[in-house]
């Protein structure tokens, strides 16, 4: 029992140090726009290498975690994902900070299948369900590191200084994290394992998990829009300061990680299909209020409904993948390719439509994207095998 927890808290706060970094870095977006001299267009490229990156990590993910195991894929990638931002601060061209951001992207594409197999590893060695909670401290992380960054951009911190102190610690705490992590079970099997069934470099998704990638691409693109511009819109059309930014966007995944943190619970009592539903429907009115908010407070119950409509589609579809047949690590990547393609398509689309009309109108055209979440929710109750149970 104790060698679980150990195992369940470990995993937790790798989820937790990932986000962290992705916390730090949304408050100071408006910061790097009028640091490397942006235009809305501009940046909408700039944030377009992180889902670029990453999108090339999913297509090799499987051999280099083949090659490394699960536990090392973590302790490699993600204290590098951290590293990586001590650098956008220094940097004043264009073009140093879309290639900075697209090996970050590369790094947390790794960590991303890593984490999320070992999770599911995890769920398996334990018969223990702790995805959905995984998620809840990635939001956890995700609101803490908002604080931090709006609260140091408040006092005046550049973003340089606030880079190279906060990123080498959180880099530090996640290499201790990853190495709380239990051993893969039979580590030098498993890895020539994965390896072989890896051998090429990335595979299309097979008939039983085509529809079921598709299924969270609306939902992430409605996410990755609060990522990607929220900082921006709250600025520039509602006049707020830095540490309102922070707070909104640390409300936004207060609500997510409360969620979460109970999804594996809401799921057994309510259904997966049917909760997938009920949180498209919530993060569609969600992402309307906060497009056509006319003040702060509305924004903020626009993204209280958008945390709670975005919180368990993802990790309800990372494990529905992990489930169908085939190589966990494999599917997982697929799934993570398919959700993550959704912020590949998000930040130019809307910065292109925000130079054409505005920003608002440019958050409202994801609302059709929503409603495939909706049309798809019945593929994640398609098993291969029983879950394990509640703990």
């Amino acid at each position: 029992m104790q060698t679980s927890k150990r195992a369940a808290w470990a995993i937790f706060f790798v989820f937790f140090s990932e986000s962290l970094v992705l916390g730090n870095w949304i408050p100071r977006i408006p910061d790097i726009k009028d640091q490397v001299g942006l235009t809305e267009f501009t940046l909408g490229v700039c944030l377009l290498a992180i889902p670029a990156g990453t999108i090339c990590a999913f297509l090799v993910a499987g051999r280099l975690i083949g090659h490394t195991g699960l536990r090392n894929s973590c302790r490699i990638w993600l204290p590098l994902w951290a590293l990586l931002f001590t650098l956008p601060g220094l940097v004043t061209n264009v073009y140093w900070l879309f290639a900075i951001l697209c090996l970050a992207g590369f790094a947390i594409g790794v960590c991303e299948v890593a984490m999320n197999s070992k999770a599911d590893m995890i769920e398996l060695q334990f018969s223990k369900r702790i995805m959905s909670r995984c998620h809840g401290f990635w939001s956890l992380g995700s609101m803490v590191g908002a604080l931090v960054g709006g609260a140091l951009a408040q006092w005046g911190w550049s973003v340089a200084q606030h880079y190279l102190l906060v990123m080498p610690l959180i880099a530090l705490f996640a290499w201790l994290v990853c190495t709380a992590l239990p051993a893969d079970i039979n580590a030098e099997e498993e890895c020539t394992d994965q390896a072989d069934k890896s051998s090429h470099t990335f595979r299309l998704p097979s008939a039983a998990m085509a529809m079921l990638c598709l299924m969270p691409v609306g939902i992430m693109m409605i996410e990755g829009a609060y990522i990607d511009w929220s900082a921006l819109f709250m600025r520039e059309q509602l006049n707020a300061s830095p540490i309102i930014i922070g707070i909104t966007y640390a409300f936004f995944s207060l609500v997510m990680a409360a969620v979460r943190l109970s999804g594996d619970t809401l799921a057994e009592r309510f259904g997966v299909a049917h909760l997938i539903k009920v949180s498209t429907v919530s993060a569609s009115i969600g992402i309307a209020l906060f497009a056509m908010a006319p003040n702060i407070p509305v924004a903020f119950i626009g993204a209280a409904l958008s945390g709670f409509g975005v919180a368990l589609v993802y990790p309800m579809a990372i494990t529905a993948s992990a489930r169908r047949p085939g190589n966990v690590t494999d599917n997982v990547a697929s799934m993570s390719l398919f959700a993550f393609a959704a912020f590949l398509l998000a930040p130019p689309m809307i910065g292109f439509l925000s130079e054409l009309a505005n920003l608002r109108w440019a958050l409202i055209s994801l609302l059709p994207f929503a409603l495939l979440s909706v049309y798809l929710a019945p593929e994640v109750t398609k098993k291969v095998h029983e879950p394990p149970s509640e703990s």
